[in-house]
């Protein structure tokens, strides 16, 4: 699998990590709250979870903090960001289980998982087979009829300026700095691939899921929710 960012060779971004998903997402913190409450009513209390793109730990802490009962397998192929993550959750997890692997979905344990998420890293991944590649580990690893929870920007090209220009308003008025600004447009111009929603639903098919509709959107960030197919 290629993906367009190397956060091992980013220290700037790792170490600033927990400040820039709020000040650029639209209802960061509102799309965890969604989700906890998804999977909540789907998988009830006790449950694994398969967390791609778990760097940082961000979603494991928040959810953890909620769910005693799920047990989680964060898989991320930043080592720096595994660190970030390992960091936060021994002291924010409590006595939820938890363990983290470095590498793509393919690297996972194979499960199988009760639910997956994927927030915010699956758009780091090109549309040349390596995203359906990355979506058919995760459905491998799941049991039939489980949710899957995917969180990241989807645009029409004939929206994409104006998505940028809002991306970029959304975090002045937020207090970014504009040089921090003009450094994340610059590197999401060229290193996030932007799909349509339509293609975003065909992958997911494709890779053997039920599209279920979205659980949260905020300007061009959606959240869809999926569930697997029977084989």
């Amino acid at each position: 699998m290629t993906t367009s960012y190397d956060f091992d060779h980013m220290p700037e971004h790792v170490r600033r990590y927990d400040e820039f998903p709020p000040l650029f997402v639209p209802g960061y913190e509102a799309s965890h709250a969604m989700a906890a409450a998804v999977l909540s009513e789907r998988i009830g209390t006790q449950a694994s979870l398969l967390v791609i793109g778990a760097g940082g730990g961000i979603e494991i802490a928040r959810f953890a903090r909620q769910f005693q009962g799920w047990r989680f397998t964060g898989v991320d192929p930043s080592q720096a960001m595994l660190d970030l993550a390992s960091a936060r959750l021994d002291a924010e997890a409590g006595e939820a289980q938890w363990s983290l692997v470095q590498g793509t979905a393919a690297d996972a344990p194979e499960g199988p998982f009760d639910a997956a998420t994927a927030f915010l890293c699956l758009s780091f991944v090109p549309d040349d087979g390596s995203r359906l590649e990355q979506l058919r580990a995760i459905r491998q690893r799941l049991k039939t009829g489980a949710p899957f929870l995917m969180i990241h920007a989807a645009s029409e090209p004939a929206r994409i300026e104006r998505d940028f220009a809002r991306f970029a308003e959304h975090a002045r008025l937020r207090g970014a700095e504009p040089e921090v600004i003009d450094t994340a447009v610059s590197v999401n111009r060229t290193g996030i691939h932007i799909l349509t929603p339509e293609r975003e639903a065909e992958l997911l098919v494709q890779a053997g899921f039920r599209l279920d509709g979205l659980f949260y959107r905020g300007l061009w960030i959606h959240g869809w929710e999926a569930t697997t197919c029977a084989v």
